[in-house]
């Protein structure tokens, strides 16, 4: 009987988190503090959401964990929902200075890259014939 190794979610996590540190640096330097505080927070939102549902996500494998990977793939969107609408509405109440529309942008621009980071990491586990 073989194993099946896991791929390396590690790396959609950091992936997802240096775009965050790169928008914060591109804001700060483009507009100021408010807008890296604004993109920031938005990509942080992302980032915290996107890896508890990377950790659900990926918790099992095998056919004969199916029926496990398919609850947790739902819980985990569950709580990336939850946790992406909690955490805008706890920065809109909580941190006036952030704009709703710089902190959409932070959000997008880090869920693109984890999409990026996770379909290279398909596409790498696919190809290692595991």
């Amino acid at each position: 009987m073989t194993t099946i190794k896991a791929p390396s979610i590690s790396s959609i996590i950091a992936g997802q988190f240096g775009a965050v540190v790169l928008l914060v640096l591109a804001g700060f330097g483009l507009s100021g503090a408010d807008a890296a505080l604004s993109l920031g927070l938005g990509g942080l939102i992302c980032w915290f959401a996107s890896t508890v549902f990377t950790l659900k996500a990926f918790k099992y494998r095998g056919a004969s964990a199916t029926e496990q990977i398919v609850k947790e793939f739902i819980s985990g969107e569950a709580y990336k929902i939850l946790l992406s609408g909690v955490g805008f509405a706890l920065t809109f109440i909580y941190v006036p200075a952030a704009s709703p529309l710089l902190g959409f942008v932070g959000y997008i621009g880090v869920y693109l890259v984890g999409m990026g980071t996770t379909m290279h990491v398909v596409k790498t586990y696919n190809q290692a014939g595991t």
